[in-house]
């Protein structure tokens, strides 16, 4: 699904059991720059790391820049590369990759986030990765107490609540620092935290939206959003951290403490869709087999017959690739590379382009393969359907092909999201839009109908159009636990209070013309 949904954001940690002259140059932070380059397809905008350090005067230090991994640790010049890993040398730390849900293309908005302080277990930086849905309520709430808050960010809000948390001189443990806090937000939100005094602290939302995972080892413990940021770095294999849990490393030891009562499980499909690395493990269901039960999924549900001879499978890449695998298989129609990606493209600051001149920088057509073929196009999934437009139109027109169907691995996205993607208005999503009238009327949303087919088919200038069920989603990922995803992006039906909330007010919006986000 090219250009039309932004990946999240992803958050690491790490802890040395040794002295740091034992691990290689930079310590924590030649760990944190490998697991944030794993991390990389969560979020281009920015990189950053914290470490902390008892031998300096600075304990704890903040680097971020705007730019990918690579480019924040100057990879290019290895004695730059080895000045940014030496002088943020230290025994723990966390790091960040973001994409903006929310907020800004600044680099004051890079995270993590680092609050000075006197004393040593005041003094701390976080980095979230998620979307705290009650964002607009929670900052009003502030600015009643005379709060400033310059920043339009959820993270500059988690910052205030955790300050609060740590007015006056007694302690307070850190599950429960968290815990207080956790009861005023709502939506989701896993943070990497470390302090003045070595600590690390890492939590997973009560929900569980957002994936996270941890390693230990003789030299180490690692954490980071996802399994296959670890797979290279620990020999003992990885564990996945349990929705309302919070790890806690302190002088060496590792305590698993519980901050806040688990609720409903709602892990974010889109994870499994999209978003994780094909190498990851989410919550015990491997991405990579996901994504090829998708394509099964989708083959059963095809109506062209796999006697025509003109007809050919074609994968987005990269994402689409396993799906497109297994749909050509269990259909038997021919897979072949009508598209190929161009991996040398970065992220680009280049004003004017417009959407077209950007799918053509992404992907070069192979048109021996495409001319004069019938393509069914395979799409992880369709959200804006701008992107699969302009990409039917590059290989209809370019490549010469007779027909494109588009087939959409993923059901029609109907409802909004709260919780940390992208696409928080009714206005820009393509089957919603289609279909308001009935959004409106019913809850919980089953799949679109034919008129409401016909219309995407015609807005996206596809031969045909059809799309994922529901039912094959859950199946593909893991029908045994259907009731741990979040599907309200599918189906309108929201986990958290906030969410219903929201929802209503999208529907009101989209009614009345407003295209901002819903929860600014």
């Amino acid at each position: 699904m090219p250009g039309d949904l932004k990946e999240e954001c992803g958050i690491a940690a790490v802890y040395l059991k040794k002295p740091l002259e034992e691990y290689s140059a930079g310590g924590a932070s030649y760990f944190l720059y490998k697991m944030l380059l794993q991390l990389q397809h969560r979020g281009q905008l920015s990189a950053g790391i914290t470490t902390y350090n008892n031998k300096r005067p600075q304990l704890i230090n903040t680097y971020k820049k705007l730019g990918s991994v690579n480019e924040v640790f100057k990879i290019k010049r290895k004695d730059q590369a080895l000045w940014v890993l030496n002088k943020y040398a230290g025994t723990a730390g966390i790091g960040h990759v973001r994409y903006a849900t929310s907020g800004s293309e600044e680099e004051a908005l890079a995270h993590p986030f680092e609050r000075h302080h006197g004393r040593k277990w005041k003094w701390f930086a976080f980095a979230m990765n998620g979307n705290i849905a009650n964002y607009a309520k929670l900052k009003k709430e502030l600015q009643k107490k005379d709060y400033h808050l310059p920043r339009n960010s959820d993270t500059e809000l988690v910052l205030h609540y955790l300050v609060k948390e740590f007015v006056g001189s007694k302690r307070i443990p850190l599950e429960k620092v968290f815990g207080n806090i956790s009861k005023k937000f709502d939506g989701s939100y896993n943070i990497a935290y470390i302090d003045a005094e070595g600590t690390i602290a890492v939590l997973r939302d009560p929900y569980g939206f957002r994936p996270l995972s941890y390693a230990e080892d003789d030299e180490k413990i690692l954490i980071a959003s996802e399994s296959s940021a670890l797979l290279n770095l620990s020999l003992n294999g990885f564990k996945d951290v349990k929705p309302g849990e919070i790890l806690i490393i302190k002088n060496g030891k590792l305590r698993i403490k519980r901050f806040s009562e688990q609720r409903k499980c709602s892990h974010c499909m889109f994870e499994w869709v999209y978003f994780a690395n094909p190498s990851s493990i989410l919550d015990g269901t491997s991405v990579y087999q996901a994504r090829y039960n998708l394509g099964r999924e989708l083959a059963k549900k095809e109506f062209l017959s796999n006697q025509d001879s003109e007809l050919i499978v074609v994968g987005v890449p990269d994402t689409a690739k396993p799906m497109a695998d297994a749909y050509a298989h269990h259909t038997g129609i021919p897979l072949m590379e009508g598209l190929l990606r161009n991996r040398y493209i970065g992220r680009t600051f280049i004003e004017g382009q417009s959407r077209a001149e950007r799918v053509r920088e992404k992907f070069l057509l192979n048109k021996p393969i495409l001319k004069g073929k019938k393509v069914i196009l395979i799409e992880d999934s369709m959200v804006r359907g701008t992107t699969s437009k302009e990409l039917i139109k590059y290989i209809r027109e370019s490549g010469e092909a007779k027909e494109v169907h588009l087939r959409s691995a993923s059901p029609p996205i109907m409802s909004p999201c709260f919780y940390g993607i992208d696409m928080s208005t009714v206005t820009e999503l393509i089957a919603a839009k289609n279909t308001a009238k009935k959004i409106r009327e019913r809850t919980p949303i089953k799949e679109v109908t034919a008129e409401t087919l016909e219309k995407i088919r015609k807005e996206i200038d596809a031969d045909s159009v059809m799309y994922q069920s529901i039912e094959g989603l859950v199946n593909a990922i893991n029908k045994e636990k259907k009731q741990d995803l979040c599907l309200a992006c599918l189906n309108g039906v929201y986990p958290t209070p906030e969410g219903k909330k929201l929802r209503k007010k999208a529907l009101a919006s989209f009614v009345c013309g407003a295209e901002k986000r819903t929860y600014e």
